[in-house]
């Protein structure tokens, strides 16, 4: 990922240094290119999103979540939010343009959008999102209003989504370690582990065993703090 100059008050919160695996040949022009965020856990296999991503060209991205209670209503009658960043879909040689209106426009992008996906809703041509049902957000989708969290504190994996997305709060490292400790907003939080995520983050990050013992004696205070 090239440096693209961005100031680093930019970078705290959105994800605007990702916009720079779009520059030209920084990627294969034509061939077809699947971007997923760090904080993502995959459940199944991906080759669909390629598959889809063949077949009908242009700019792929996951279309933003609406709150939770909207779940009650159809999703071609919730309002749509945009693009959702977590996972893009392209082909590198189609977004020039849209890689040089940031670019070279960087100052005015970071006074009109809050994020980087603010950006891409406003600015990508030809979007199209990926099926609704092939992604979860843990944050909406897993996690219950309080009191319901309090009643019902097991959180549940969604077996059916090829891709489990954080974004917000928590992200994956707040639920992994062992202790008794609060993560999680106001109105959707839990207490402690989260079995399935630490299960995944234990299996295929080989540094976690290397700093678990030490992060995790540092849970109490790091959530004090």
């Amino acid at each position: 990922m090239p440096d693209l100059g961005i100031p680093f008050e930019h970078q705290e919160k959105g994800c605007w240094p990702k916009l720079s695996i779009l520059a030209p040949g920084v990627l294969p022009a034509d061939e077809p290119t699947l971007y997923l965020d760090l904080d993502v856990m995959i459940n199944q296999n991906l080759d669909g999103f390629f598959d889809r991503l063949e077949a009908k060209r242009g700019f792929h991205a996951l279309r933003e979540w609406n709150p939770t209670l909207w779940s009650l209503v159809p999703l071609a009658m919730r309002p749509d939010r945009g693009v959702q960043g977590s996972i893009l879909g392209f082909y590198p040689g189609e977004q020039a343009e849209l890689f040089r209106q940031f670019n070279e426009h960087q100052q005015e992008c970071f006074d009109r959008f809050q994020l980087d996906q603010d950006f891409l809703t406003d600015n990508a041509t030809d979007v199209n999102y990926w099926p609704f049902a092939w992604t979860s957000s843990f944050k909406w989708h897993c996690l219950k209003y309080y009191p319901l969290n309090q009643i019902f504190p097991k959180v549940k994996r969604p077996a059916k989504a090829k891709v489990v997305v954080f974004h917000g709060d928590p992200r994956p490292i707040d639920v992994v370690p062992e202790g008794d400790y609060r993560w999680g907003t106001r109105r959707k939080f839990g207490h402690g582990p989260v079995d399935w995520v630490r299960d995944y983050w234990l299996r295929y990050d080989s540094s976690w065993t290397e700093e678990e013992t030490e992060l995790e004696a540092c849970v109490p205070s790091m959530m004090a703090a």
